[in-house]
């Protein structure tokens, strides 16, 4: 690779743009659901970190190259998604769960047993 062309590729990654990916998160009795729109990211290009209840979540999104063809107009940038999320001492970290599809990133964080409601039954006198 030429000097000039890794300065040209250098000056391409700076042009990506950092991204905190839109989130929505619910909660059942069983488990909270955390939902991130990532789009033109597949599953290979995610990564999911979970460190002292931290949970990291970083995707790239890349624009194909173009080897046979000239580029005329790309208006279709680079992305780098970033988000962290402090999760409760009710979730269960051993037990979280992904998945990704067309461009949407669904994590189910589970609760812990003992934190979960539970029905007690009443017995007859």
């Amino acid at each position: 690779m030429s000097l000039m062309k890794r300065d040209r590729v250098e000056a391409e990654r700076a042009n990506r743009l950092e991204l905190t990916p839109v989130s929505r998160i619910t909660e059942s009795e069983e488990a909270f659901t955390l939902t991130m729109e990532l789009p033109g990211v597949s599953e290979k290009q995610v990564e999911l970190t979970l460190e002292d209840r931290t949970l990291t979540v970083t995707a790239e999104k890349e624009v194909a190259s173009f080897k046979d063809y000239t580029l005329i107009l790309n208006e279709i940038q680079e992305a780098r998604y970033r988000a962290a999320f402090e999760l409760p001492e009710r979730v269960d970290t051993a037990k979280v769960q992904a998945s990704c599809k067309n461009g949407m990133l669904v994590l189910t964080l589970p609760k812990r047993e003992e934190v979960k409601p539970r029905r007690i039954a009443i017995t007859a006198g």
